[in-house]
């Protein structure tokens, strides 16, 4: 089993609050909550910089008649 480890981190009143509001009305912990928001966060940088990376590595728009020259 994995071990936890403790996170501390300063947010905004406002949105403690409504973290609380959501929990309490959908039953939920706060801690589940809090993770799976970070996964999903940390899921959309990495994609978001995967495609940064891939739209760099592009070779750009190339007319299929140069394509088709290129092949014979």
């Amino acid at each position: 089993m994995k071990k936890n480890e403790v996170l501390a981190v300063k947010i905004p009143g406002e949105l403690k609050r409504q973290i609380t509001l959501v929990c309490e009305s959908l039953g939920l912990k706060k801690n589940f909550v809090v993770e799976e928001a970070i996964r999903e966060k940390l899921e959309d940088l990495v994609g978001a910089h995967d495609l940064r990376q891939a739209a760099k590595e592009a070779t750009g728009y190339h007319a299929w008649s140069s394509v088709k020259k290129g092949l014979k």
